[in-house]
């Protein structure tokens, strides 16, 4: 039995090598470094084409619950683009507030999309800020772009 169990163990790990360098190697996303400086936060390298396709993957990104129902969201160098809300909204009107929008580095954008085009980007940096989307048929979704960005805040759809 024990010449059995060193095979089972060699395949075994020889399984888990291969798995690991697949999902390694199939990652599409790569961490893209800040080079316009700590305290210039624009995107250097996403684009709104990125952020509206949805073209670019996203690595660092976390989501806590936060003791008053909302989530926060925070990284420690995010790189890429990410959905935090998507849905099909029908009716007269449509308000988000994003709490607590801080950047400490990197490249950051918080932008809504309405029906395939950017049509607002949050202010960093701000403690509490709303926007209303008025007539608001169709897809509207929160996304965030980042390049080696630490971040943190939470939203609410009002």
């Amino acid at each position: 039995m024990t010449g059995i169990k060193k095979i089972l163990t060699c395949i075994g790990v020889v399984a888990f090598i291969a798995v690991f360098a697949i999902w390694m190697l199939g990652s599409d996303t790569e961490h893209i470094e800040d080079t316009n400086g700590p305290d210039i936060y624009k995107l250097q390298e996403i684009s709104d084409s990125n952020i509206i396709n949805m073209d670019v993957g996203a690595l660092n990104f976390s989501v806590t619950d936060t003791p008053v129902t909302l989530k926060e969201y925070k990284s420690d160098k995010f790189t890429g683009v990410a959905e935090l809300y998507q849905n099909n909204i029908y009716g007269n009107r449509f308000d988000i507030t994003l709490y607590n929008l801080w950047v400490e580095s990197g490249n950051f954008r918080v932008v809504l999309v309405h029906n395939g085009e950017i049509v607002h980007e949050f202010k960093l940096n701000e403690l509490m800020q709303t926007y209303t989307l008025e007539n608001p048929n169709g897809s509207v979704s929160l996304r965030i772009a980042g390049e080696s960005a630490d971040f943190t805040f939470s939203y609410d759809l009002v």
